[in-house]
């Protein structure tokens, strides 16, 4: 059987008859799908798909109603096809009318609120061109629960309704009067959740805000969907559905939860290769959902890991073992443990051995983001490095450490959208004659994603974009600050005490260098990142691409600190998240700037990691 598909047909022209308002230009800049070009636009394209032409057809009715023409209409439209046998000319009529504007709004039937308080969560003043998608969003439904109906759906009124009555007072104003249908306030009777086969019921509910008992609230519910996303525990797409709703009576409804557990728990085989300690790994295991009451069901919320981490020839070593309860007796306080011991062998010896008592609490105000954690350690440091900084030999160190964050991402491996805001000290006593080492450390990190595109009502386009800097110094003029408290930047960050990643660049190579080309680590550090990421997939497990952006850079002192004189990459890469593996990641990039030792540029460079 032979089909013929016929010829494929390109937009020559698009043109309009009866406008006198706005221009063709204008006009057909409302189409989405259906465009011209000219010769040079060679990244566009001009393909007349009937289909995507009707819709397109409709899009102009709606840009119509966003700028005041509520009278506008869509007479009649001709597809003339030429004779080439491969370009079409689409010519519309229209009939546009006045542009329209609003002379005042009103509200009608409203007890719950005043009507000045619903007119300024309208946020729409008279005066001004009529927009549809405006007036609908502030009035129903907006990406930020901001809108007049959200204000009654957060108070209990599941059932509210606003309809707009428009009252036309002459051919170019009107008149609004928003009905408001207030109903029944509603209570949360009863908070179901389905799916759970691991995760136990208790772990769920703490991170709800719909709790039975409680008004209804929309804003609620999708704050809760976003805690459940942030533990990591759920498949993410499942999730994004709102909990079901049922009825009960008129002032009751049960709420119910749908998850879809996914595996947590990593058997973290991490393997890479850094130019400072070349083959680098690491084997351990993390439980991200341990209940130490029944470690082999697990499911209760705790996190235990043991990492044991290695380097080629004994360069780096490494083992750790933490333990974290994030809910202490039922509240948000965490409380949790590390112990360690790591030596790094290159360029610099250093041997540190320590243990910290964690403990965090998750705030209130100024919103329930936020949150505190402090840290108290005591650690024993050997090292055969003398420097601008430290002194070869043994020293001790006290250290307090105090971060404020807050963190709304609404998802730890793929997040699409949320901001993260972190703010964290370091002080040693050394000063104060409590060990011998005294510096104190500083830093700051502000991370923010953006939703770009959608894909099935998910967005799989988003944009990364992150900040990274630090500040350490000593509080004596004989001060000793470790080498791993310093900075170092360059390659994919594997295999270091601090070693800040800037892809495109050698290992360890970014900063204060000696004349053998060592790197002698900086107190002031300073790196920005763009990311693109796109989503293949997110289940069964996580898939995205991205291209990349990032400078950086490390400097002795803030003297020498140059915001200008950063270390320039960009480049692409890939992140997959296999369990119990971890997350695999690739990036290929290119630095911009010469190398720091060499002097020749840096050029392309492929950087391989698991289990980051």
């Amino acid at each position: 059987v032979t089909i013929d598909e016929g010829a494929e047909y390109s937009v020559e022209a698009i043109e309009f008859e009866g406008n006198d308002v706005h221009s063709d230009e204008e006009l057909a800049s409302a189409f989405e799908d259906t465009k011209t070009k000219a010769w040079w636009q060679f990244w566009k394209s001009n393909t007349f798909d009937l289909k995507k032409y009707e819709a397109d057809k409709e899009k102009l009715k709606s840009w119509f109603l966003d700028n005041g023409l509520i009278d506008a209409e869509l007479v009649d439209d001709t597809v003339i096809f030429h004779d080439d046998r491969s370009t079409v000319t689409l010519r519309l009529t229209v009939k546009e009318g006045p542009e329209v504007y609003i002379r005042s709004i009103r509200f009608a039937g409203n007890t719950v609120y005043d009507a000045d308080v619903l007119t300024r969560r309208l946020g729409i003043d008279t005066g001004i061109k009529y927009n549809a998608s405006t007036f609908t969003q502030n009035l129903q439904m907006n990406a930020d629960q901001s809108d007049v109906a959200s204000l009654y759906m957060d108070n209990g009124y599941l059932t509210a309704r606003m309809v707009p009555d428009f009252v036309r007072v002459s051919p170019d104003s009107v008149d609004v009067v928003i009905n408001v249908f207030e109903g029944e306030r509603f209570t949360i009777r009863r908070v179901e959740i389905v799916g759970n086969n691991k995760t136990r019921d208790r772990v769920i509910r703490r991170e709800l805000f719909t709790r039975p008992g409680d008004f209804f609230s929309r804003s609620a519910m999708i704050r809760s969907i976003r805690g459940l996303g942030v533990l990591n525990y759920f498949n993410q797409e499942a999730l994004n559905q709102p909990p079901q709703i049922t009825p009960v009576d008129k002032t009751q409804v049960d709420l119910t939860y749908k998850v879809e557990e996914r595996s947590t728990d990593t058997f973290n085989a991490s393997v890479g290769f850094a130019g400072a300690f070349g083959l680098t790994g690491s084997v351990g295991v993390t439980l991200n959902n341990f209940d130490i009451t029944e470690p082999l069901r697990g499911g209760g919320g705790q996190i235990m890991s043991f990492q044991w981490e290695f380097g080629q020839a004994s360069r780096l070593q490494t083992f750790q073992l933490s333990f974290t309860e994030p809910w202490l007796m039922g509240q948000p306080t965490t409380v949790g443990f590390n112990l360690y011991d790591t030596r790094q062998n290159f360029n610099i010896s250093v041997r540190r051995t320590g243990a910290s008592l964690n403990v965090g609490r998750r705030f209130r105000f100024p919103d329930d983001y936020f949150r505190g954690d402090w840290a108290l350690s005591f650690e024993r440091i050997e090292s055969n490095t003398n420097s601008f900084f430290s002194r070869a030999g043994t020293n001790t160190a006290l250290t307090l450490s105090q971060t404020f964050s807050r963190t709304s991402f609404d998802n730890i491996i793929f997040p699409t959208s949320g901001s993260r805001f972190v703010l964290s000290t370091r002080l040693t006593t050394g000063f104060l004659g409590i060990g011998t080492t005294d510096f104190a450390k500083l830093g700051f990190t502000f991370d923010m994603v953006n939703p770009l595109v959608n894909i099935n009502n998910y967005p799989r386009l988003v944009l990364f974009l992150g900040s990274e800097m630090g500040f350490v110094d000593g509080l004596k003029s004989d001060t000793t600050i470790p080498p791993q408290e310093l900075y170092y930047m360059g390659g994919n960050g594997l295999g270091g005490f601090a070693i800040t990643p800037l892809r495109g660049y050698r290992d360890n190579i970014i900063g204060p260098l000696d004349a053998t080309g060592r790197a002698l680590g900086g107190r002031v550090q300073a790196r920005f990142t763009a990311e693109l990421r796109f989503a293949l997939s997110l289940n069964p497990f996580p898939i995205y691409l991205l291209s990349f952006a990032e400078a950086g850079n490390v400097w002795e002192s803030l003297r020498t600190a140059d915001p200008f004189g950063l270390k320039r990459a960009a480049g692409v890469g890939m992140r997959l998240l296999l369990q119990p593996i971890g997350l695999l990641g690739f990036d290929l990039g290119y630095g911009f700037d010469p190398d720091p030792a060499t002097g020749q540029r840096s050029g392309w460079r492929f950087h391989f990691q698991f289990g980051r």
